[in-house]
């Protein structure tokens, strides 16, 4: 009574606790099997008259159980993960097994001995259990994407139920009674994988297929064919073990089902042999080993999956790597068209950052030319296949490696791949050359619109590197023609204290300034201080600032008191370049003129001359194009382009029309009453 009581425990506890909303049904229904099997077997004889029909019908439920829970998760997030040949596969063997124990047990007294009940019941509930044992090696090896104890929690607990009543039922084919350790052992395995379903139900209350279930897992023919293999051995040994006197099968028996279940232990759990195994069932009984639409979506998905936290060099040693199941590789790119090849990265191996390879190194060429995967223990076996190649010496540095995949771009090696052995006895075949050969064009493609990635990142560095350089230089321009033009007065004006009083002042904006500067570029912030200023005060600073050049503009001020919220040194900066560019398209009889006016809603600064004037292609298409300039080595071509862009953040609009030989007029519209609007909006 110690499985029904283990069970009723496990079925109340996920009941309370909840097994979160995938698999509470089957763990509920692992809980009442449990019950039945332990129900049927305390209450019935193993005399009585139905008890054998009886008895197969509680372990079918016991085995039902945990099928429903080990198909569920290797089905997947989405019921797709388990190949729908081995769905069915699982199930039509289910219904013949169930058909042959009915007709064995319903059968005619003439038919029986074609059937024996004591054969055939055994047997089916074998089948079934070796069946269960390859779904849960299948879920612990193939199907675990990473290390997680409740995970091997389950596959343990299967393992003790499944795995104990394959030996319990083997050894019954063997021997005509199972001794009674072995039961106590059956039923302590029933109980302890009781206990280890409700520690995974404590463990982990919300279930998440995806982090279980790998839908790559699609490789369940060498499992079932080692079980498959043991089955016919034991069934082989059954007239040998029966002609055994019953103080000698009792012994013999159980060591032989034990020998056979540690070789199926091996073969569902080693990965070694299970590689082995699949090479061996792909190149006798598979037409083709892979499934070429499932490699190259995973290929796809390992190089291109969003949220990937290594970079794509590394990602793509992997990629290549797992075509042939390789535990390691190194990946050689090189920087230019005759730079030599570089350890670029490295995957599960140190990188050799001291090795180079040259360009024109005869393995680089023959890969170039043959377009060949590079098998260096077929170039030890049989160098006849490659002509005039050796083993290169720069390669004696990797002495694990096996094979060099060339990256080939527009019919140019930028790189290429050196994957290590692998575990398992390997050899290259036609399949795996055409899969890499593609693959390393995929990965290359990749790779090359990484390096472009790259290189045009570093370039835009680069240009805004040049283009805050630019800026600073067209700053600094204007505080050296300021201070020059003062040095330049001072020979004339140096006794005038008037003039000592404006160079004094002079000094101070441009301190000011060259600090405001160098703070910009310190922050990253271009934007100064925005206070509610009057337009006409800017308008007049930006005059002074153009004080001795020709023609002196003339200011007409339609009102004093128009004002705007607005950075006021950045304004009087670009009026007065603005000025200056008027003064330079200027002769020095001509006229400039600076209004001021209220146009609707908004202020209006206009800068008229009847200077040159400028082409309407040229206002349209390069007057704010930054680094656009017609002043040659005398200007950066980036006033303009500062000028409206300040404008335009400040919320206003920059205007120009103007007419070779007519002269230019310069718009410029702010609003105003801006700084009552923001106190009331804050």
């Amino acid at each position: 009574m110690a499985v029904a009581g283990a069970s009723l425990l496990l079925f109340a506890y996920v009941l309370v606790a909840g097994a979160g909303s995938i698999f509470r049904i089957q763990f509920l229904s692992i809980a009442l099997a449990g019950a039945v099997w332990s129900a049927w077997f305390g209450l019935v004889p193993n005399n009585a008259g139905l008890s054998a029909a009886g008895a197969f019908l509680a372990e079918l439920i016991l085995l039902l159980g945990w099928f429903g829970l080990l198909e569920r998760m290797l089905r997947g997030p989405y019921l797709q993960s388990m190949p729908e040949l081995v769905r069915r596969g699982v199930r039509w063997a289910w219904l013949l097994v169930v058909l042959l124990a009915a007709a064995s047990v319903l059968a005619p007294e003439g038919l029986q001995p074609m059937l024996p009940l004591a054969e055939v019941l055994p047997l089916s509930i074998l089948v079934l259990s070796l069946l269960g044992f390859v779904l849960t090696a299948q879920l612990f090896g193939d199907a675990t994407v990473e290390p997680h104890a409740a995970l091997r929690s389950i596959c343990l607990a299967a393992v003790l139920v499944v795995g104990m009543q394959s030996y319990m039922y083997a050894v019954m084919l063997l021997v005509p009674a199972a001794p009674e350790w072995l039961v106590t052992i059956r039923i302590a395995g029933l109980v302890v994988g009781s206990a280890l379903l409700a520690y995974c139900v404590h463990s982990n209350p919300q279930w998440s297929l995806a982090k279980f279930v790998s839908p790559q897992a699609r490789i369940y023919a060498p499992r079932l064919m080692g079980a498959g293999a043991v089955l016919l051995l034991l069934v082989a040994g059954i007239p040998l073990f029966r002609s055994f006197d019953a103080g000698t099968s009792s012994w013999a028996g159980p060591a032989y089902v034990a020998v056979l279940g540690l070789v199926l232990m091996l073969v569902l759990f080693s990965e070694r042999l299970r590689a082995q195994l699949r090479v061996f069932v792909s190149k006798h009984f598979l037409p083709f080993r892979y499934d070429y639409r499932e490699e190259w979506l995973r290929l796809i998905d390992t190089l291109a999956s969003p949220g990937q936290e290594r970079p794509l060099p590394e990602r793509a040693i992997q990629a290549l790597a797992q075509i042939v199941s390789s535990p390691a590789g190194v990946l050689w790119m090189r920087m230019g068209e005759d730079a030599p090849f570089v350890c670029a990265e490295a995957w599960n191996t140190k990188l050799a950052p001291e090795i180079t390879v040259d360009p024109n190194d005869p393995v680089i060429i023959f890969m170039r030319d043959r377009q060949w995967i590079l098998d260096t223990a077929e170039l030890n076996r049989k160098p006849e296949l490659y002509p005039g190649l050796v083993r290169p010496q720069w390669l004696e540095n990797f002495p694990d490696s096996l094979l060099i995949v060339p990256l080939i771009s527009n019919e140019t090696v930028i790189g290429f791949v050196i994957l290590f052995q692998s575990s398992s006895a390997f050899r290259l075949t036609f399949e795996e050359i055409d899969l890499l050969r593609t693959s390393g064009r995929q990965v290359a493609a990749h790779l090359a619109q990484y390096q472009a990635d790259r290189m045009l990142a570093e370039a835009k560095q680069f240009e805004a590197f040049n283009r805050l350089t630019a800026f600073v230089m067209h700053d600094l321009k204007n505080l050296i023609a300021q201070q020059s033009l003062m040095v330049k007065n001072a020979a004339k004006h140096k006794n005038n204290p008037d003039f000592f009083e404006d160079a004094m002042a002079t000094i101070d904006n441009s301190v000011a300034r060259m600090s405001k500067l160098l703070q910009q570029l310190q922050t990253g912030d271009a934007s100064g201080p925005r206070r509610t200023v009057n337009l006409a005060m800017c308008i007049r600073e930006a005059l002074h600032k153009c004080e001795g050049r020709s023609p002196m503009p003339a200011f007409t001020n339609g009102s004093e008191d128009i004002e705007a919220h607005i950075d006021a040194e950045r304004l009087s900066t670009v009026i007065a370049h603005l000025i200056r560019n008027a003064q330079e398209a200027t002769d020095d009889d001509g006229d400039i003129t600076v209004d001021l006016s209220m146009s609707g809603s908004n202020a209006c600064i206009s800068v008229r001359d009847n200077g040159c004037g400028m082409e309407e292609d040229f206002v349209r298409n390069r007057l704010f194009k930054p680094f656009d300039t017609t002043k040659g080595s005398r200007g950066m071509g980036i006033g303009a382009y500062q000028a409206r862009s300040f404008i335009v953040s400040s919320g206003g609009l920059m205007q120009v029309s103007s007419k070779p030989g007519a002269g230019t007029t310069i718009d410029i519209r702010l609003p105003v009453g801006a700084a009552e609007t923001e106190e009331h909006a804050g």
